[in-house]
């Protein structure tokens, strides 16, 4: 079984509150897994960070969380630093966009900066005069708003870049998940799969721990490829259930099928947070085997 991360976007162009006598630039916003970039006319190619806009963005966030009832957002170093090499590059294109040419896909660039353990990741894009405004506008646009009060994101790292007068803004969210060890993992499965039994009035099953087989997960997980056939039809076992999760205490339904063998004494259970090409941001993989 396999959770595939969730991926949100949206972007913003131009300033609603700018007056009207200057010249108007189209407002858009855009919710979609493909970049819709708007060109944006500048003169002078000079830029310069502005952490103070970072960080006024994020209060001005966590507030209307707050107001929502939501928990806060916390800001996270390597998820501003992605935010600011993507930013960086809607300054040199002078676009706004979610994906450039050449450049990779949000999870890969995060996982490029990043090490932290993600189930869910989006953006928002934009431009204004400054921070308050860039986030104003971001609240009355409607899928900029739904990424910025998405209850399950608890991780954000934003950038603000200034060039010829207007800010460049970069709000990468996550929601990070809890990092267990291979050991609290196999102790994790272990308990949820005897509460399964217990639930199910089936005597407890003892659990064992076949040697290597962490490390056999750990090899066929970076290859996407956790099977029963992959682990060699692990000879001697009842059945073979594999899964990937981001909370591995979640048992798929094949597990609970497989655990209410009444003949069953014993279980093994195999794991890893292993990165792969289709899990840039990594999961963790399991292998349940029964005896």
């Amino acid at each position: 079984m396999h959770w595939a991360l969730i991926l949100s976007f949206a972007m913003l162009a131009g300033d609603p509150a700018q007056p009207a006598k200057k010249p108007a630039l189209k407002s858009a916003a855009v919710h979609s897994t493909q970049p819709t970039p708007q060109l944006l006319k500048t003169a002078l190619p000079q830029n310069s960070e502005d952490p103070a806009a970072e960080n006024q963005i994020l209060e001005l966030a966590n507030q209307s969380r707050q107001q929502a009832g939501l928990s806060p957002l916390r800001m996270d170093e390597s998820l501003s630093a992605a935010a600011r090499e993507h930013a960086q590059l809607m300054v040199e294109s002078e676009q706004l966009a979610h994906q450039f040419a050449g450049e990779p896909a949000l999870l890969q660039r995060i996982a490029q900066t990043s090490t932290l353990r993600l189930d869910r990741a989006g953006e928002n894009v934009a431009y204004n005069s400054s921070a308050e405004r860039a986030q104003n506008a971001l609240m009355l646009s409607p899928p900029h708003r739904q990424n910025l009060l998405d209850p399950g994101f608890n991780i954000a790292g934003i950038a603000a870049l200034w060039s010829n007068g207007r800010l460049y803004v970069v709000q990468d969210f996550g929601r990070e998940v809890p990092t267990y060890s291979s050991q609290q993992t196999g102790e994790l499965v272990g308990q949820a799969i005897n509460s399964v039994r217990q639930r199910s009035g089936l005597p407890q099953l003892a659990q064992i721990a076949p040697q290597n087989l962490d490390s056999t997960v750990c090899e066929l997980a970076r290859e996407g490829r956790v099977t029963a056939r992959a682990l060699g039809g692990s000879a001697g076992s009842r059945g073979v259930v594999t899964y990937s999760q981001s909370r591995p205490e979640i048992l798929p339904q094949g597990a609970l099928r497989l655990l209410e063998d009444r003949e069953a004494s014993q279980f093994a259970v195999g794991t890893c947070y292993a990165r792969n090409a289709t899990n840039p941001g990594g999961m963790y993989w399991v292998a349940i085997l029964l005896y």
